[in-house]
């Protein structure tokens, strides 16, 4: 049996992501420029078992013609109707991801929800209990069964009342580098076991803690040197240039986040110690 090979249709940082993932598992993909006409996509997606998109970077109309030639989309366009119907929300300073991947039977994973504020993301989110995360998992699982997801999806919601929907990244969540540093299965190889129909992966933390956030630089600015003093300060950071994000996984929820802003001020120049 021949190993599967996926159509992509997403932008570069993503691209890079499931490329290093499907290298693992021996998967072919093929990168589909965004843009292209429809016809083209067609043409490229015939040596392809199925084709994954972000629904936003390709219309419903040429998705719709894709699908008439007979290729296979993932998540499916009738998934994509169905979250287009939902009320959306005012983004809030502190938000919630809920990140969810479904198989074609219906095999379902889902990572601790995380708490996203202006500066950085906290996995699990703190101040929400067991049984609120449940309640909140659940709702998400059956949204994904409700709309037939094939693949993965992550809901932002409001921090404060989870029922108002702020924002759907389908294939590219907000918190996937928490995921990457700090799950035993990473999104974007959940993302793919998803779409292929494999059984799916562990999807629980390393460590009690996973907080990340991004990093601000300048075009004049010499971003390889701050890696001296930060990692001899707290060589178990972890950086993704790709993302511009910074990382770290543990125990002591506050140290952590002192770790992950002080990285965040040097990095940019803020402060110089």
């Amino acid at each position: 049996m021949t190993f599967p090979n996926i159509g992509l249709i997403a932008d570069e940082i993503v691209k890079n992501n499931f490329k290093q993932e499907a290298d693992k598992l021996g998967i072919g993909i093929k990168f589909i420029e965004m843009g292209l006409s429809t016809e083209k996509i067609i043409e490229l997606s015939k040596d392809c078992n199925f084709i994954c998109v972000d629904p936003n970077l390709i219309s419903i109309s040429s998705l719709k013609s894709i699908e008439r030639s007979g290729v296979m989309i993932y998540p499916p366009i009738s998934a994509i109707e169905s979250i287009a119907k939902l009320t959306m929300y005012p983004s809030k300073s502190q938000m919630l991801s809920i990140v969810v991947t479904r198989s074609p039977h219906a095999q379902i994973s889902t990572w601790p929800i995380t708490l996203i504020t202006e500066n950085v993301l906290i996995t699990p989110a703190p101040a929400i209990s067991n049984e609120q995360a449940i309640e909140i998992q659940l709702s998400t699982i059956n949204l994904a069964n409700e709309i037939q997801l094939i693949g993965g999806l992550e809901l932002i919601v409001d921090a404060d009342d989870f029922k108002k929907l702020i924002g759907i990244n389908w294939i590219n969540p907000l918190s996937s580098h928490s995921f990457s540093i700090g799950s035993v299965t990473g999104y974007f190889e959940q993302y793919l076991r998803a779409v292929l129909d494999l059984p799916l992966g562990n999807s629980t933390n390393l460590n009690s803690f996973i907080v990340t956030g991004n990093l601000f630089t300048d075009i004049n600015s010499d971003d390889y040197r701050p890696y001296l003093h930060l990692m001899a300060r707290n060589p178990n950071l972890k950086f993704d240039q790709l993302r511009n994000k910074v990382g770290l996984l543990g125990d002591n929820l506050e140290n952590m986040l002192t770790e992950v802003i002080h990285a965040q001020q040097y990095y940019c120049g803020e402060i110089d110690e």
